[in-house]
């Protein structure tokens, strides 16, 4: 999906309801009309059975039901609450929040948290509106009365003079009364809602009860214990560790540094737990150096004789070096990719986990970071945030934004721009939540519905992103990366005439942004390798580059911040591809020189593999692909006793060029995977690659 602008200070309003957003609500269809009553006042007794609620932990279970619906479960006391709602943001996942007093965490994955903000209640609200005291409530009726489990049940319901109205329409109350007729508390209601913020009514049933229990903070430790584990480790955990961060533990030496973005590095290391165990590990740009592997930052790919020889090898024997990833499963067979989130644990008062890279805790205690001036302006702290992130200081980033929300929690602009830089720190859940705040508080930014609608579409909420991405437009007419979003999400959910003309009406505002061949059903270019699904026709270079995706494979968000790449893609099982362009100058006559130099540099990184294996190059020719010369090298690491490369745990492929007298490369891998229907479906991207000046 593509992004809108990537963080921008200026403040943007529209009203929505968030996930934990407050809301209005009130009730619906007082006007509609009630069974024959039964002569008694029971209002007496529903002003008390609430006013008994107002104290105490009290269960709550039930649902919410509009265009979907919503389970609702926890613990209410006073303002205070422990609410899960299904679905959550992660399919099959709860979303769970806890609120005490100033205090607030969200849950969305079911292991890890982060600091909520105590104003976001739209659970709370749903949950506590039907037994709220204090309110100005219509007459009640009874309808009947009911022995449960040994206590007196009192059943009422809203009165109303009109005769022809479906009971069922009508607020209605349970009310648990004890031996002298007095109300305890609501047993059970059932009752449609009016929502101010969504415009339309909600039907809801929920079953009260005193709970034993109390409402407490999340758990303050690790999602992990600190026990130290190896890649092997990883590897037999990785489906039960997925998305969880361990602490792994590896020798000093690095035997391999690749440089994969921007401000991100690959590097190859062996674990201390398992002999001829090795692992990749995906750092953000100079961890490697503060973890002490490395001397200086290095850019591109170099195996460790090659760090040794340039003299920016770090330590390679002495005591282990750990530091916490968060496992990434591949597929069924090896391995998982471990990603680095930091080296020092730490536990914020709010019971929030964060993690840094600095290891000299007495560096760190000499070196705190510059505190925000005590005159400082929750703009001002916003337009710092925008700077830091611009230069990568994510953390220092979101510490601007916090400061700046704490001064003004009525600013949609801090939440904005912090849900910009949670999504670059892959918080997919909290960028979601600030968003729908940012828009909750009025933000008529049409790019905050299109990040959220992308946020929403990587949860596989294909509905709410198609919601967001229709409101983006709405707000922007012309906003022509919003169209081409809401496309490939149509096209993802079978509207291929909805796609097709999203498609449309982006080319004809942005025809760099799509296509000729996106616009038109790609099933006439044929089908992907791996079932025969519709690719999608990627146009990159004023048009001058084209290639088919397979539709397993997605196009990730541009990155302001590595305009070298030109579009990076991901596919199934941790396959991924990218497209350079500009890295270094490239003549054709240099392309033979530049192919043998990157063999060299490839059959020498791969010394980490196990000894019975070996680096085996498929092709390493140069080609003529429409008249242009074409570098085209590819490789499997075959391992001994296998009988071809479909056994092999990773493929790989290269087609490099000169364009312009600057280098051009296209990289498809399959990331070790063993499918050899992936490798297919790379061939077919490669095969479709075609140029022109």
């Amino acid at each position: 999906m593509k992004t809108g602008a990537v963080i921008r200070g200026q403040r943007l309003a529209v009203a929505a309801v968030s996930l934990f957003g407050t809301a209005s609500i009130a009730f619906a269809g007082t006007q509609k009309k009630s069974t024959k009553s039964i002569q008694l006042n029971p209002d007496p007794l529903v002003n008390a059975a609430m006013r008994n609620m107002e104290t105490g932990v009290w269960s709550v279970n039930g649902s919410v039901t509009f265009k979907k619906n919503i389970k609702l479960h926890g613990l209410l006391s006073g303002e205070d609450f422990d609410l899960s709602m299904e679905p959550g943001v992660k399919s099959g996942v709860p979303l769970r929040g806890i609120v005490i007093k100033d205090k607030a965490w969200v849950c969305s994955d079911g292991e890890t948290w982060h600091a909520g903000q105590p104003d976001d209640r739209l659970l709370y609200n749903w949950a506590h509106v039907p037994i709220m005291a204090d309110r100005q409530l219509p007459p009640f009726e009874k309808v009947g009365s009911e022995q449960r489990n040994g206590q007196t049940w009192l059943h009422v319901r809203l009165k109303v003079p009109e005769k022809k109205i479906n009971p069922k329409e009508l607020p209605e109350y349970w009310l648990v009364l004890d031996s002298q007729g007095q109300a305890q508390y609501i047993g059970h209601t059932e009752m449609p809602m009016f929502s101010q913020a969504r415009k339309e009514v909600m039907y809801c049933s929920f079953d009260y009860a005193p709970a034993k229990e109390k409402i407490a903070p999340p758990p303050l430790g690790a999602p992990v214990d600190d026990k130290g584990y190896g890649f092997n480790d990883i590897e037999q955990h990785k489906f039960d560790w997925k998305s969880r961060i361990v602490r792994l533990e590896v020798t000093p030496k690095i035997l391999e540094s690749k440089q994969i973005g921007e401000d991100t590095y690959r590097a190859f290391l062996k674990d201390t737990a398992t002999p001829n165990h090795y692992g990749v590990v995906e750092f953000p740009h100079d961890a490697l150096v503060k973890l002490g592997f490395l001397k200086k930052i290095v850019s591109g790919a170099h195996a460790w004789e090659d760090l040794e020889k340039m003299g920016a090898l770090g330590r390679t024997e002495g005591k282990p070096v750990s530091f916490y990833v968060e496992v990434i499963p591949l597929g069924e067979k090896p391995a998982a990719r471990a990603v680095a989130v930091g080296a020092k644990l730490v536990r914020d008062p709010d019971g929030s986990v964060s993690y840094g890279w600095e290891t000299d805790e007495k560096q760190t205690a000499q070196s705190p970071p510059a505190p925000a001036a005590s005159d400082a302006s929750d703009g001002d702290l916003v337009n710092r945030g925008i700077e830091k992130a611009k230069n990568g200081d994510l953390d220092g980033a979101m510490a601007d934004f916090n400061r700046a929300i704490e001064l003004n929690p009525k600013d949609d602009a801090p939440y904005y721009n912090r849900a910009q830089a949670r999504r670059m720190k892959n918080d997919t859940a909290g960028a979601i939540a600030d968003y729908t705040r940012a828009i909750e508080l009025g933000s008529t930014n049409p790019a905050a519905y299109n990040n959220r609608g992308n946020a929403r579409a990587e949860n596989n909420d294909k509905d709410g992103a198609i919601a967001d991405y229709t409101r983006a437009t709405e707000l922007k007419p012309d906003y022509a990366r919003a169209y081409y979003n809401r496309a490939v999400a149509r096209k993802d959910k079978g509207d291929a005439s909805g796609a097709a003309a999203d498609f449309k009406r982006a080319r004809q505002l942005d025809p760099k942004l799509v296509s000729e061949e996106s616009v038109a059903d790609s099933s006439s270019r044929g089908g992907s390798a791996n079932n025969g699904a519709a690719g999608t026709a990627v146009s990159l270079l004023d048009g001058k580059l084209k290639l088919d995706i397979p539709s397993d494979f997605s196009r990730d968000t541009d990155d302001p911040k590595t305009p070298k790449t030109l579009a990076k893609f991901s596919g199934p099982d941790g396959a991924w591809g990218e497209v350079l362009r500009g890295t270094h100058g490239l003549t054709p006559d240099k392309l033979e020189g530049y192919l043998k130099m990157r063999v060299a540099e490839y059959s020498k990184g791969f010394n980490w593999l196990p000894k019975d294996s070996h680096l085996q190059w498929l092709k390493k020719d140069i080609v003529t692909i429409d008249g242009r010369k074409w570098a085209d090298w590819r490789y499997v690491p075959m391992l001994k006793g296998t009988k071809d490369y479909s056994h092999s745990p990773v493929y790989t492929r290269f087609l490099t060029t000169s364009y312009k007298g600057q280098l051009l490369e296209v990289t498809f891998t399959s990331n070790l995977n063993t499918d050899p229907k992936l490798k297919a479906e790379i061939d077919h991207i490669m095969d479709s690659v075609h140029l022109e000046e």
